[in-house]
């Protein structure tokens, strides 16, 4: 079962699995399932924005191969598709970008890149 699959008819936050060391700045992630059984998905540019927490001494340890390191996470939809992308620490620095029209690829990508970004893999998910 897929997540997309316990949406029901009223707006609801989309289920995600945030490991333990990420912090939710703002999540627009909703869906509602129409009467015909398709999804009605936010298409907000501020979809989705986390940071990722500093170590348990409270400092950030810079440096590509850290994973300590500041880093966050923002979606959204822009135009005709969903992105998301890695900062590495703000938008002068982004690591990865990863756009689809797709709303199960976005949320893969976001998935994988929380578990896997802090370890210095940025590959998209696959497919």
């Amino acid at each position: 079962m897929h997540v997309l699959d316990l949406v029901g008819p009223d707006w609801q936050l989309i289920p995600l699995r945030i490991p333990a060391g990420w912090a939710v700045r703002q999540n627009g992630l909703d869906a509602r399932r129409l009467p015909d059984g398709s999804l009605e998905i936010n298409d907000s540019e501020d979809l989705l924005w986390l940071v990722k927490l500093p170590p348990p001494d409270g400092e950030y340890r810079p440096g590509a191969d850290s994973p300590g390191r500041e880093l966050h996470l923002d979606a959204g939809f822009y135009r005709t598709a969903y992105r998301v992308d890695l900062l590495d620490p703000d938008w002068d620095h982004v690591l990865a970008s990863f756009a689809t029209e797709s709303f199960t690829e976005l949320l893969a990508c976001i998935e994988k890149w929380l578990m896997d970004a802090p370890l210095g893999d940025l590959s998209p998910p696959a497919s």
